[in-house]
This record gives C-alpha cells, structure tokens and sequence, in this order.
C-alpha cells in the first residue's frame, strides 16, 4: 500500500491552498512555470519509483502491519450513568418533511425558492411510484405546529433537530420574508412551551435558489453571505442556543459528484470535473464553518454552532485488492478530509491528476479556538460493506446500484445471514463503538445527530427488499442499546440523541419513498397539515426509550 500511496502523489496536479490567518484567508496560487516544474518533477519521480516498485512493493508485503482503526480517546474517570441523554429525540430537514423552498411545499404563501426546486422537475432525479404527486410526500408542519408537538411530547422527546430553510427566511439576495420568519419563531416558541429544546441546523443539503445560481459553494466569495444569513438567525431567533452549521459536509459533496442532488457543475460533467468540484465545495464550507464559530463566540457568547460529521466508512466482505482500492478512495473523499481537518487543522482533499485542494489554519489558532467544533454531531448508519469481485454463485443481498450476475458482484452488500438495508449500509450494531471512538478523540461535546434503521430490508436468502417494520425495530433495539452500553461502559457523556427521523410522508432526498427510515405516520387533512399520528414499533421503542423506562422485549416491540 505504501507503494500505491508514493506513486499517487506523483500523479497530483500542483497543491492549491488557503491559509487561514486570524479570520482573513491567504490564498496561495501557482505559476505558470511552478505548474511545469511541478509536473517534470513528478513525472521523473515517478518513472523511478515505478522502476523499483517490484522491490518496494515486495517489502511492503514483508513488512504490512495489520490495519487499526484511529486509537479510541484516552481513558478517564467513569462518569456518572448518563441514560438517557438529557437531549433525546428526533432530527429531520423541514425540506424533507413538509418541502419548504418548492412548488410543491406543504406550507403555502412562501415566496423562496431553493436548488431542489427545479431539480425535481426531473423526474430521473427523484425514485417515485408510478402516478405519484410530489406533494403525496410533504406535510405542513409549521402552519399548526400543535398537534406536530403533541406527537413529539407524546414520544418523550426533550429535544428536536431540524432545519432552518435559507431560502424561505431569505428568498433573495436582499430580502427577508417575514412570514416565513413569524412561522418559524411560532414554532420555536410553542416547542420552548412544550419543553423541548429546538436544535437548529442552517444548511441541511438546501441552499437558496439565488445562492445556488451565484455559484453556491464554488464561489468563496459566497462564505461571507452564509455566515451574514446564519448570524442574522441567530439575531432573529435569540431563543435558540443550540445550532449547527452544515449537516455532513463530505456527504453533500459526494451526493453532488454521484449526481443525485443538485449539481455545482453541469450535469453530465466528467468526472474529473465533478471531483474538483467536491473538493471545492467542501472545502469553502469549512471556512465558512470556521467563519461562522468565531463570529457567533463573539456576537453571541451563549450559543453554541456545531457541524455533523457522516461516518461513511467502508468493510470489505473479502479484502481484495479491488475492495481496498474502493475503501481507500470513498473514504477519502467522503470521511477523512473533514475528520481530518477537526483532528489536526487541515484539509486536504487530494485525488490524482483531478484535485489537490487544502485548507490549513496555524496550530495555536486553531486549539485556541477549540478546534472550531463547540460541539460535534455524530451521524451514525453502521456500516456499508463492500463485495468486489466473484461470487461463486453466491447471491448476495444488493443495495441499488449494485451489480450481480452468475459470477462477479459488486457493490454494497451483507454477510452471509444477515440483513441489508435500502439506503445502502447492513445491520451492524457493534461497529458503533469504533464512531464513538473516533468522535470522542475529537471532543467531549459529543451528540448522536442521527442514527437509525430503514424499514425497507433485504434479509439473507429473500428475493429482494420489503417492508418490514417489526425487522427496523429491532434493528433500532439493538443499535440503541449498544450506544447505553458504550455511554455507560465507557463513562461517556452523550450530550444528544436524535432518531432519523418523524413523519413517514415526506421525501428520503433521492430515494424519494422507496427508504423508510421515518417512524411515525401522518394522518393529514385536505391542507396536508397534520392532525394525528400513528406510531409504528420503532416510534413505540424509542418513546420507551426517550422516557427513561426500561427496554421491552422483542415481541413487545412488535
């Protein structure tokens, strides 16, 4: 592996970085005569190590140490039992759930409009039931909130995430709708009297459709007007303390690259093109981030802004060459850059002759500012297994997008008797315990943003996927009760619990109802605004859960 890696960085175009100096940034650019230098250096470096490569590849066999994840944060003093978590309950996109910044919207009179709106005119963009209605999925929430909070207070959740709509608060450039703004603040203000504490994400994958047409998050210059949008929030909705930046920073630029949200670069671009693009993206919402934590330390001492991170990490069925290569490059791009940037102040991006894109900010700077992660989210899916390669007549469990035939599979799969999930990752409770590792080695202020099981599965041996909600409850079970035993265990304080997600009737990104992860059913009247609720087992468990009392049995799940 280390000769792969030595010949990879011969094969990188010319580094751009930002430095980030006290707020201001530094912007380091090549020359025409550095780019050839560059090139002539990498291309004569790399002709000898590939001339040695049968020698270094030969020692690297001799020498391979066994892979280990990232060492688990130092031991300390047990804390006391903390279960649950004082913050417990639900987290979903006001986009997803009642289609905020459409045509489609659930909630009427609202004049912004977001990137999705005309992406969804496509129909390719978004799985749909023959003879569907966009507007089957979306529920106004936000109109009526009240019997919305009574289906919360009736789950015990003392807290709930969910997404602020840039493009409703601020359809254009210059405007603000205060509309959308009094909806907003009633429903903050009715959960605050419910006891529940709002947890506000600003970016949830959406951004304004003007903010997207000025070059979203390809244009630096674009960061100043996120942070000016996302102080403005916090100036307009003062009752709030607990926000977030950005939700999984490296997923929205990967699901841009895969072409399933809405593009930074024509759709149809190479795929260098779309690589590039991801790294930039990424990386200008870091400095956004960074922008944003310090001003809010100084504006607004009493909240807190953290970022959610996916751990969209890879097991390999067999451990192949092929498999090896697909983990090294997914979670390069999308897990490491951002983990690695919160680890140690640095993001770097790099892909050969695509991108070598970096943002660094100075040592001291940056464990003055605690690392500019006031708190991080954890979203916790364990864990998406990887099968490249022959199959020996052997049908495995596939998530779409896979390939199988009589001989070779690839894509995500599930070990032998076991169970796939729709969206991608397999049952696999137990590798929750290396995410907590890994987060807490980041910081103490650590909440699960989201976790949860899809109801649509695969299981070994059935003939593809199905609805099975007793199946997603007990996956849900065990995945809960592996996150106590670690919290109490470890003597960890989670801060936060939140399930992915409420109501069933609302739109799974580009999935669109084809996941199930939601747990609750919608019972609408002629405005679509919700007027009762159906629980389903997962919701029965986690209110179980969410109100402290002791875990059922299996059965009584179902």
């Amino acid at each position: 592996m280390k000769t792969f890696l030595r010949l990879e960085q011969c094969l990188l175009p010319p580094v751009e970085i930002i430095r980030w100096n006290g707020g201001n940034l530094i912007i380091e650019t090549s020359t025409t005569i550095q780019k050839v230098a560059h090139y002539a250096k990498n291309a004569v470096m790399f002709t000898g190590l590939l001339a040695v490569s049968p020698l270094t590849l030969a020692y690297d066999y001799l020498t391979q140490k066994q892979i280990t994840p990232r060492p688990p944060a130092p031991d300390i003093a047990p804390a006391p039992p903390n279960w649950p978590p004082e913050q417990r309950g639900f987290a979903c996109s006001l986009f997803q759930t009642s289609g905020l910044g459409t045509k489609w919207s659930a909630t009427p009179g609202l004049a912004g409009r977001c990137d999705w709106d005309d992406w969804m005119d496509d129909p390719k963009h978004v799985a749909h039931p023959p003879g569907f209605d966009y507007k089957d999925f979306f529920t106004d929430v936000i109109s009526n909130p009240g019997p919305y909070i009574d289906m919360l207070k009736a789950q015990n959740v003392t807290a709930h995430r969910f997404s602020l709509e840039w493009s409703v608060i601020q359809p254009s450039r210059d405007t603000l709708d205060h509309r959308a703004i009094a909806l907003y603040k009633n429903f903050i203000e009715k959960l605050l009297a419910a006891g529940i504490t709002p947890s506000v994400t600003l970016s949830h994958f959406v951004v304004p459709k003007w903010f997207y047409e000025q070059g979203n998050f390809q244009n630096l210059e674009n960061v100043d007007a996120y942070v000016y949008f996302a102080i403005g929030a916090m100036n307009l909705f003062p009752e709030v303390k607990d926000w977030w930046s950005f939700n999984e920073l490296g997923v929205k630029a990967f699901q841009q690259t895969r072409e399933v949200y809405p593009t930074d670069v024509p759709e149809g671009s190479s795929l260098s093109k779309r690589v590039y693009a991801a790294g930039i993206a990424t990386r200008n919402m870091l400095i956004a981030h960074c922008k944003l934590t310090q001003a809010a330390a100084r504006l607004h001492p009493d909240k807190k802004v953290g970022v959610t991170h996916q751990w969209m990490k890879f097991d390999m069925a067999t451990g192949n060459v092929l498999e090896r290569l697909f983990r090294y490059f997914f979670e390069k791009f999308g897990f490491y850059p951002v983990y690695g940037f919160f680890e140690e102040g640095r993001f770097s991006f790099q892909f050969p002759f695509m991108a070598n894109i970096q943002f660094e900010i100075p040592k001291e700077e940056f464990e003055a500012n605690r690392r500019f992660l006031a708190r991080l989210g954890v979203q916790a899916y364990p864990k998406a297994m990887i099968k490249m390669g022959m199959n020996h007549g052997q049908q495995y469990p596939c998530a779409p997008g896979s390939f199988q035939n009589s001989m070779f599979t690839f894509g995500a799969v599930c070990e032998e008797g076991g169970t796939l999930m729709r969206f991608g990752p397999r049952w696999k409770a137990e590798a929750i315990d290396e995410i907590l590792d890994e987060a807490y080695a980041l910081t103490d202020e650590v909440y699960i943003t989201e976790y949860g099981s899809d109801a649509r599965v695969f299981q070994w041996n059935r003939k593809g996927f199905e609805l099975n909600e007793a199946a997603q409850a007990e996956n849900l079970r065990q995945l809960t009760e592996r996150i106590k035993n670690y919290v109490l265990t470890r003597g960890r304080t989670l801060k936060g619990i939140f399930a992915w997600s409420d109501l069933t009737q609302q739109m799974e990104w580009e999935n669109g109802q084809e996941c199930q992860l939601a747990l609750i059913h919608p019972v609408r009247n002629a405005l679509r605004q919700l007027v009762d609720w159906i629980p389903i087992p997962g919701s029965r468990y986690l209110a179980w859960v969410y109100g402290g009392e002791a875990a059922p049995a299996n059965q009584e799940i179902a």
